[in-house]
């Protein structure tokens, strides 16, 4: 009995495919192309063996069978209807798991971008002589001229990827991951995007890559020593990620390191920083640097050439996961302890220490763009030279989780500052705002959400930052992201039963007291501190009264 196949029709509008944008923009090597939108209009068939989807348009689709070498058809019947099969369309085959070659024959005339995807057994597509549009080198497709590389399958065996002479560009996703590859050789032809239907060569295809060679003649980039540059050796490009070398010195003649440069280079301890580099964009992701042109101390740190140092400033939220960088900060926060803090000290003399110490360090920004990466990280307070407000905020923050003081990283108003929880009473301090020099102001310093809006302070909407976990004593402060704690507080009402009056009065004469007999055993409630100096005397019952 004839089987039945039933047609469907099936209209499917193609998506326009992004890929995500790579590490360069200017004279870079990554940098992927938009699949132009292409409606398909087809019928989807079965064939009447049950191994393959096709369309009427001759176009293959999926495998259905359990074989794992397979050859393109010429034909294909269904429902006892003959169908020559000449295309390859995007996607075509993908995520199949089982095939590990693909055999092509002459009869194959066009193949898009993208077929082929996410095959994590394939190692071999095979292109016969015949074809007049593609072949392979070592199961690896091109087109015919060699200019583009169609596919390269994810288990290919090739460890040293020697494009042709007439390599230009990568078909769109055609580098998933080059798994075995530890050598790349970059031929003359090759000069970065070629066209907006091709992708460039990319660091993340290559995670096992050691060396780059480029070909002599190549007027857009160099190697030297297996590391890829620029032609002027101006921009460092591509440092392979699997690279022997712990040790990296940046040639004098680089100015700039480009995004991604060193992405997920483990083995590498250190580079040696020029005072000649001036741009260093997002690179070291997946780095584990123990020294900074082999500086670890805090001493050394100091020391530093300023002309190299400034450099690192300049660039300090490139650094800011790494190791060294979470040491040094770590043993400038242990300095300001050893110099601010004394023992015996109460909750708010360590609070205005190290208020005190924050607006010492470092200045407000006052040249240069204030939205600099380099001034809203948690280590501009404590080794750049100047900050913007998240950077006085996330340092105070670090700081107080040190101290063992619980603090909320806030901001509104394009702004930011701290909350502090004292004596079982939420209250803010804005370092930035209470930067006066050689000792903290005291305007911003211990106010109620009452108080900072009478000094026309913005209000705080949202939590600024609660990364602080990669410090030892950093605290995660996610705990505060759905509710933000309230400065409903009211400085005066010893009581807390919501209204200044004689009652206060008469708890203040007992706060006095106290204070009086048990200050040097760190006795002190802010809530009769009414002047916030830290004591609790005549001048608070007298501000007190003029309230009540």
């Amino acid at each position: 009995m004839r089987k039945v196949i039933k047609k469907v029709k099936l209209v499917a509008l193609a998506l326009a495919l992004f890929t995500v944008a790579g590490f360069l923009n200017d004279n870079g090597i990554i940098n992927f192309g938009l699949l132009s939108n292409t409606v398909y209009a087809a019928t989807t068939l079965t064939s009447d063996d049950g191994l393959w989807n096709f369309t009427e348009a001759g176009e293959i689709g999926n495998y259905l069978g359990s074989e794992t070498v397979v050859t393109i058809p010429e034909q294909l019947s269904s429902n006892s209807v003959t169908y020559n099969i000449t295309k390859i369309p995007w996607n075509a085959l993908s995520w199949n798991n089982n095939i590990t070659q693909i055999n092509i024959g002459s009869n194959i005339t066009y193949i898009a971008n993208s077929p082929f995807a996410d095959m994590t057994s394939l190692k071999d597509i095979k292109v016969s002589s015949g074809n007049a549009n593609y072949c392979d080198i070592n199961g690896i497709l091109y087109n015919k001229g060699k200019s583009k590389l169609m596919r390269f399958p994810q288990m290919n065996s090739t460890e040293v990827l020697e494009l042709p002479d007439t390599f230009v560009e990568c078909n769109i996703n055609a580098l998933e991951k080059c798994s075995n590859v530890h050598m790349l050789k970059i031929p003359a032809s090759y000069r970065g995007k070629a066209s907006s239907a091709g992708d460039t060569l990319t660091y993340k295809s290559f995670p096992n890559l050691e060396n780059i060679e480029v070909s002599q003649g190549n007027v857009n980039y160099t190697s030297q020593d297996g590391v890829l540059y620029n032609y002027d050796k101006s921009m460092l490009v591509w440092y392979p990620a699997k690279r022997f070398a712990t040790d990296f010195t940046f040639p004098d003649s680089v100015k700039s390191i480009a995004n991604n440069a060193f992405e997920n280079a483990t083995n590498l301890e250190n580079v040696d920083l020029t005072s000649n580099i001036d741009t260093i964009k997002s690179c070291f992701s997946g780095c584990k640097l123990t020294s900074i042109n082999h500086i670890k101390t805090r001493e050394e740190y100091i020391n530093w050439d300023t002309s190299i140092k400034s450099v690192f400033q300049n660039n300090l939220n490139v650094f800011e996961r790494q190791p060294f960088l979470k040491s040094l900060v770590e043993q400038e926060v242990q300095y300001a302890f050893d110099n601010y803090i004394q023992a015996g000290m109460n909750d708010y003399q360590k609070i205005k220490a190290l208020y005190n110490y924050v607006t010492n360090k470092v200045s407000y920004i006052t040249s240069g763009s204030i939205s600099d990466s380099k001034n809203h990280c948690i280590s501009s307070i404590f080794l750049g030279d100047s900050t913007v407000c998240e950077g006085y905020t996330l340092g105070m923050s670090l700081l107080l989780d040190k101290a063992g003081i619980t603090n909320c990283p806030v901001s509104g108003g394009n702004h930011a500052w701290n909350l502090v929880y004292l004596n079982d009473t939420w209250l803010q301090i804005d370092a930035t705002w209470d930067d006066d020099g050689a000792q903290a102001g005291t305007s911003y310093f211990l106010k109620t959400a009452k108080e900072y809006t009478e000094l026309g302070h913005p209000k705080y909407n949202y939590l600024c930052n609660s990364n602080f976990t990669d410090y030892s004593y950093g605290k995660d402060k996610n705990i505060y992201a759905k509710v933000l704690p309230k400065c409903d507080g009211i400085i005066g009402d010893i009581n807390k039963d919501g209204i200044l009056n004689q009652q206060d009065l008469l708890s203040m004469q007992n706060e006095i007291r106290s204070y009086s007999m048990y200050w040097q055993d760190g006795y002190y409630n802010v809530l009769a501190d009414m002047n916030r100096d830290g004591q609790i005397n005549s001048d608070d019952y007298n501000l007190l009264d003029d309230l009540v």
